[in-house]
C-alpha cells in the first residue's frame, strides 16, 4: 500500500505526494474528487488552486477514502495567504512562460510547415511539367505519388495557419492581462468580493446555528476563504486608491454630474437621465434608459465642468 501526502500551499496549490502506482486505485479516487494528472509535475492535483483557499473538506474526504483503501495518508495545509503584489508577480511570470511556449510552438510548427511543403515539392520535382497520368501499373504510381504530394502541400498550409496564430494568441493574453488591470474592471471586481465576502459571512454564521459532522471542516474551510478575500479586497481597493490618486479613477460621481449633463461611455456621448450612488443611468436613444457604474465614466461636458477637449456636438 502506498503513502501518500496531500498538500495545499498558496505558490504550489493542492497537490499529491507519494508512492502510488499506476493500477493501485489511488488514481480513480483522487479523480472522484476533483484531482488531474499534472503531466508537466507528474503528480496529482486540484486544477487553479494556487493562491486560493484550500478545499478541506473534499482533501480530507479523499484522505478518508484512500485510508480506507488501506494506504497511509497525511493532510497538510499551509494557513498563510500571499499578498496580491507577490500573486499578480507570480501569475504574470506564469503568463510569460506561457506565452514563450506559444513562441516557440509558432517557431517549431513554421520550421514544420517548409519542411513539409519541400518534401511536397522534392516528390514531384522529377516530373515533366504537364505530363499525363498513364494507364496501367505505371499510371497507379504516378497517381499515388501526386496524392500523396498532394497531402503533403494540404498538411504544410494547415501547420502554416496554425503557426500563423500564435502572435494574435500572445498579444491577445497581453491583452487579456492588462484588462484585467483598469481601474474600472478592478472596481467591479471589488464589487463582487465583497458580495462573496457578505454571503461568506452568512454561511458562518449559520455554522452556528445548525451544526453537522462536517461543521469544523467547513468553519475551516470558510475562514480559509475569508482569508483569501480579505487579503485580495485590501490589495484591488489600495490599486484603486493610488488611480484616485493619479486622476484615473473615480473622478466622477453624483456629486459633479447632473441631469441633462454629457458623459462619454464606452467611446459614446450619453445624455444623464439620473445620477445615483454607485450608477448613472443615461439615454439610448429608445424608450429605455441605460445604467452603468461611475467607472465606465471616462468624460463630461455641462455647464458647471468642462473635462475635456473632445466636446459632444449639441
Amino acid at each position: 500500500m502506498a503513502t501518500i501526502q496531500i498538500t495545499h500551499t498558496p505558490a504550489e496549490g493542492t497537490l499529491v505526494d507519494g508512492d502510488t502506482e499506476r493500477g493501485d486505485g489511488t488514481g480513480d479516487i483522487l479523480k472522484r474528487y476533483g484531482f488531474r494528472w499534472f503531466r508537466s509535475l507528474r503528480k496529482y492535483g486540484h486544477p487553479q488552486s494556487r493562491d486560493r483557499a484550500p478545499r478541506v473538506v473534499v482533501m480530507e474526504a479523499a484522505a478518508e477514502e484512500l485510508r480506507a483503501a488501506g494506504h497511509t495518508v497525511t493532510v497538510e495545509i499551509a494557513g498563510e495567504v500571499r499578498d496580491n503584489t507577490t500573486v499578480r508577480a507570480a501569475q504574470h511570470e506564469r503568463l510569460e512562460d506561457r506565452r514563450a511556449a506559444l513562441e516557440a510552438k509558432g517557431e517549431k510548427l513554421t520550421n514544420e510547415a517548409e519542411a513539409l511543403r519541400r518534401r511536397s515539392d522534392a516528390m514531384v520535382e522529377h516530373l515533366p511539367l504537364g505530363q499525363p497520368v498513364l494507364p496501367g501499373r505505371r499510371g497507379r504510381a504516378h497517381r499515388n505519388l501526386l496524392d500523396r504530394s498532394i497531402n503533403t502541400a494540404i498538411r504544410s498550409a494547415k501547420t502554416a495557419e496554425a503557426a500563423q496564430q500564435m502572435p494574435a494568441r500572445i498579444e491577445g493574453s497581453r491583452r487579456a492581462e492588462a484588462y484585467k488591470e483598469r481601474p474600472d474592471v478592478t472596481a467591479r471586481r471589488v464589487d463582487r468580493l465583497e458580495t462573496e465576502l457578505r454571503a461568506l459571512d452568512r454561511r458562518m454564521a449559520g455554522l452556528k446555528l445548525y451544526a453537522s459532522a462536517d461543521s469544523d471542516r467547513l468553519r475551516r474551510q470558510y475562514e480559509g476563504e475569508r482569508a483569501v478575500l480579505v487579503e485580495r479586497i485590501a490589495g484591488d481597493r489600495a490599486v484603486l486608491d493610488a488611480a484616485r490618486e493619479a486622476g484615473t479613477f473615480g473622478r466622477y460621481s453624483k456629486d459633479n454630474v447632473h441631469r441633462d449633463d454629457r458623459v462619454k461611455i464606452r467611446g459614446q456621448w450619453r445624455t444623464v437621465v439620473r445620477a445615483n450612488g454607485k450608477t448613472v443611468s443615461v439615454t439610448t436613444g429608445y424608450s429605455w434608459t441605460d445604467r452603468y457604474g461611475w467607472e465606465e465614466v471616462k468624460a463630461l461636458a455641462c455647464d458647471h465642468v468642462q473635462d475635456t477637449p473632445d466636446t459632444p456636438e449639441s
